[in-house]
């Protein structure tokens, strides 16, 4: 058995402290989007957009692949 290509393998796969960073911000958008309900106000709709948005770049700047698979709803 020849050994396995890592060449596809992403930096959240690659990289402990990345992972858990990246970890750490899916569970704080977990939460967000968690506490976002049909009684939530339009301004609450928004400022949980926005953070959103920011914990997708933020992801992004770590591991881009991973961000699209993770938010395949953006166009990236």
């Amino acid at each position: 058995m020849g050994k396995i290509k890592q060449v596809d393998l992403t930096p959240y796969y690659t990289s402990k402290e990345i992972r858990n960073k990246i970890d750490k911000l899916l569970q704080e958008n977990a939460v967000i989007q968690s506490n976002l309900g049909i009684d939530s106000t339009k301004e609450e709709r928004k400022d949980a957009k926005k953070e959103t948005n920011r914990i997708k770049s933020d992801i992004k700047a770590m591991d881009k692949v991973f961000a699209e698979h993770c938010f395949p709803e953006n166009d990236w």
